[in-house]
């Protein structure tokens, strides 16, 4: 037993020295680094007529793979993409090209996207009084919405007439449901003939199509009225015709009542 415990314990020293012994593989040399990657573009109308398309063309070097994002959640990988926006307005558009080392570069624009022939001074027709329908708010004057200042003055097309209710307390909503749905792109607000006090300040607009799931399109904080009978257009973007629309009133001038000479939902430019 003893001469079988000596032989291990003889290969057993042996493969130690051999370990031992045994040389390290050398590490492999580092890769070295390539050229780092630029990131550059040009960006172009595709003509005169479609203001929202774009012809987007890479001048990046030194990449392997580039991503595309045109500032409205679309993206592309493709070294000159065409994109078309659905709507005006200004857009951050960033170009990132990356090598396969993990080397990154970035270019970035603000693109503005605008239609020559807008003119934001404008406004097309109103929907109330063309398409016609049906106002409803959920508290109206004293009197009755036929009444001399009842909630039916607002959208009569009449600055000198005006919608008065007694009692503001930031939770007016009117609503007007259009005898057909029509895709809007504008609306305006009149202030009334005195008081400014009690013209509206904070509001948001709504559409939508079954009256039931409403749609932010547009809104305003402490906005101000400078004159009496003053029209102020606001324009929003939008590509869905709705058959409702309503402005939540969240707040006026510091009155305890609230006044308006007109409110009118439009289509964009006439």
């Amino acid at each position: 037993m003893k001469k079988v415990l000596d032989i291990i314990s003889v290969f057993s020293i042996a493969a130690m020295l051999f370990v031992g012994c045994k040389k390290d593989k050398p590490a492999p040399p580092p890769t070295p680094d390539g050229p780092k990657p630029t990131a550059g573009f040009t960006v172009a109308r595709i003509d005169s007529v479609d203001f929202l398309s774009y012809q987007f063309t890479s001048t990046s070097t030194n990449y392997t793979d580039i991503l595309w994002q045109f500032g409205d959640d679309s993206t592309s990988v493709e070294k000159a993409p065409k994109h078309r926006y659905a709507f005006d307005g200004l857009y951050h558009v960033v170009l990132t090209a990356r090598n396969s080392q993990g080397y990154s570069a970035a270019r970035e624009i603000i693109l503005n996207v605008a239609d020559p022939n807008f003119d934001r001074t404008k406004v097309g027709e109103s929907y109330f009084a063309t398409i016609g329908g049906t106002l409803t708010v959920s508290r109206d004057n004293g009197g009755g919405p036929t009444s001399n200042e009842g909630s039916l003055k607002v959208v009569d097309g009449d600055p000198n007439t005006k919608f008065f209710q007694s009692g503001f307390s930031g939770d007016l909503v009117m609503k007007f449901e259009l005898k057909s749905a029509a895709v809007a792109g504008a609306y305006t607000m009149t202030s009334a003939n005195d008081s400014p006090d009690r013209d509206p300040k904070s509001w948001v607009l709504q559409g939508s199509e079954d009256g039931i799931r409403w749609i932010n399109l547009h809104s305003k904080n402490n906005e101000v009225f400078a004159n009496r009978l003053q029209r102020i257009i606001y324009h929003f973007n939008n590509n869905v015709a709705y058959k409702f629309y309503r402005i939540s009133i969240k707040a006026n001038n510091g009155a305890r009542d609230f006044q308006m000479a007109e409110w009118t939902v439009n289509k964009k430019q006439p």
